[in-house]
């Protein structure tokens, strides 16, 4: 099998595998991510955003932003990188649970 064709399959494997799931991810994403506060600091903790720069935005205190980090990264929402960095695997917005403006979807509503 080519290169080529291993690829295609494997892209088709994971167009399934996104769809498949989209529903049990949505659903794991408000449990993990109960408030707007929550949201946003997980929107927030894309590998550019340092924990300071979340702690200010969002509100939070260092540890809060480490332990929602941690706990995100234990659900498998989230992946470590270069040691103590964590990145999200997913963008809120493609989920409903941000506006379009980059707030939390709850703040919309109010």
């Amino acid at each position: 099998m080519s290169d080529e064709a291993a690829l295609t399959i494997l892209l088709e494997i994971r167009n399934w595998v996104r769809a498949a799931s989209f529903g049990s991810v949505k659903s794991l994403l408000e449990a993990a991510l109960p408030d707007s506060k929550s949201r946003e600091a997980y929107q927030m903790l894309d590998g550019i955003a340092t924990v300071k720069q979340i702690c200010v935005a969002c509100k939070m205190s260092p540890n809060g932003v480490v332990a929602l980090a941690q706990r995100c990264t234990a659900m498998g929402l989230m992946e470590s990188r270069g040691g103590k960095k964590r990145v999200r695997l997913f963008d809120l917005n493609d989920f409903g649970l941000m506006s379009g403006d980059g707030q939390p979807e709850e703040q919309k509503i109010k």
